[in-house]
């Protein structure tokens, strides 16, 4: 009986421990110096940057150690702001990076000068961007209020779900859920 709990205890650190280095392996920080890009967007690739419109994400090749990475849009705006829109660094920057996906290739996470200085990542829920940061977005305010009004859209059908299920569940409710073209909301009716 003995045996079995030792092999049993053995095969069990030995499947955590693998898993606590994939954990922290995004951690890591690696030198990185991005190599030509390719952006993919809705309809079409390219080796030259058309703007976030329609822009999927982007692959680049790390030419310190040729890894190949997937830029997400936010970081490909990110980029264009640390490089003015060249996208070629001086000298190597500092990120971190996910773990490796299965196709080989890892997720661009965070990016810092080597001085330690941090690319701020320029996305659409920042609410502190300046008006510089804002410029590397094709139109930085009808974005963003797509992004609001998709994030409004999803609280409603949240406000919705937990209406129906507390519905089912509690038959002496009085509240009924609306949506209409000036909002959406709760009606108590007695």
């Amino acid at each position: 009986m003995n045996r079995y709990m030792i092999i049993f205890l053995m095969a069990f650190m030995l499947l955590f421990s693998s898993c606590s280095f994939a954990v922290n392996d995004w951690e890591v920080e690696h030198e990185f110096m991005p190599d030509s890009f390719i952006f993919e967007y809705n309809d079409h690739n390219t080796t030259i940057y058309e703007g976030d419109t329609g822009l999927i994400y982007a692959h680049v090749n790390n030419t310190l150690d040729n890894t190949t990475f997937i830029v997400p849009t936010e970081r490909v705006r990110s980029i264009a702001y640390a490089t003015k829109g060249t996208f070629r660094f001086k000298e190597p920057i500092i990120i971190t990076r996910s773990v490796q996906r299965s196709d080989g290739r890892y997720i661009l996470l965070t990016m810092k000068y080597k001085n330690g200085t941090v690319i701020p990542i320029l996305d659409i829920e920042s609410t502190d961007l300046t008006k510089e940061q804002m410029s590397y977005f094709d139109d930085y305010y009808q974005q963003r209020s797509d992004y609001l009004a998709q994030q409004e859209e999803f609280a409603a059908e949240n406000m919705y779900d937990s209406y129906q299920y507390n519905n089912r569940h509690n038959k002496r409710s009085k509240y009924s859920y609306y949506i209409g073209t000036g909002g959406s909301g709760l009606i108590y009716t007695p």
